[in-house]
């Protein structure tokens, strides 16, 4: 555990607004920009707003430890070649005062410096399950994510390209990135037995389905209707943070996370 994450939550957000105005200064941004947080998960991203608000921009600021600024900058390379491709409307990203897309920032009260983006700010609305009868927005969640698995075929990385893989190992077994299943809570021997039987199955099914490229590659990893913004015909697709390579399958399982009860969800 680092320094920040020991801090209390409110110390934690002072610290993450902090490394967020410090951000505006790497930047070609109007003079009184602000910075806004608008939501806080694995990275901290903020609403970065024009004076007067006839201008806004998107601000990700970085978990500590979690990707390289390799892995960043691959991430952007295949959200600027699906968007080039016209494979998916996807966010661009805005290089800083330096020319580049990843900037490094740093501030007395936050201990390492984090990595930062700067994207143009979307329009569009993301689906609401209250609001919409969700056939439509899965049926258009299907589509992009078909067009951005053809794409992957046939698009050739750069060299350097590196995203994490979920697999397997990475994800249940013993080289998980978001820690061991059997450290979760309320976990106990009983339900560690039953638990692990559940896992054996999901190894033994899974080391038989293989990893070919015919279903195995790069894929978005979070593709929910909360990551789609819907502008009249319009469909674009936002945060890639956790992509990288894993079965394709996996990008069906996440569309249906939280909805697995409603009766649209197959």
């Amino acid at each position: 555990m680092s320094e920040f994450d020991k801090l209390p939550y409110e110390e934690q957000l002072v610290c993450l607004q902090n490394l967020a105005n410090e951000a505006l200064g790497h930047y070609a941004l109007p003079k009184g920009a602000t910075a806004e947080l608008v939501n806080l998960s694995e990275n901290a991203t903020y609403k970065v707003e024009k004076p007067g608000g006839s201008r806004r921009w998107a601000l990700r600021v970085h978990r500590e430890g979690y990707h390289s600024k390799t892995a960043i900058a691959s991430e952007l390379a295949w959200v600027k070649a699906l968007r080039t491709s016209g494979a998916a409307i996807t966010p661009v990203a805005v290089p800083g005062l330096d020319g580049k897309e990843i900037q490094t920032v740093s501030h007395s009260n936050t201990g390492s410096p984090r990595h930062v983006v700067l994207f143009e700010w979307e329009s569009g609305s993301e689906p609401s399950e209250e609001e919409h009868d969700l056939r439509g927005p899965f049926e258009i969640l299907g589509r992009t994510t078909a067009a951005m698995h053809k794409h992957v075929r046939t698009w050739q990385r750069p060299e350097w390209f590196e995203r994490l893989t979920w697999d397997f190992e990475t994800s249940l077994g013993d080289r998980p990135h978001w820690g061991s299943w059997r450290d979760g809570m309320g976990m106990d021997d009983e339900r560690r037995r039953l638990f692990g039987d559940t896992v054996d199955l999901i190894a033994r099914r899974l080391e038989n389905f293989g990893k070919s490229a015919d279903r195995f590659g790069l894929i978005h990893c979070d593709m929910r209707l909360a990551n789609l913004l819907i502008e009249g015909d319009t469909t674009k697709v936002i945060d890639f943070d956790d992509c990288g390579f894993g079965w394709l399958m996996y990008d069906c399982a996440t569309t249906v996370s939280f909805f697995e009860d409603r009766r649209e969800v197959p």
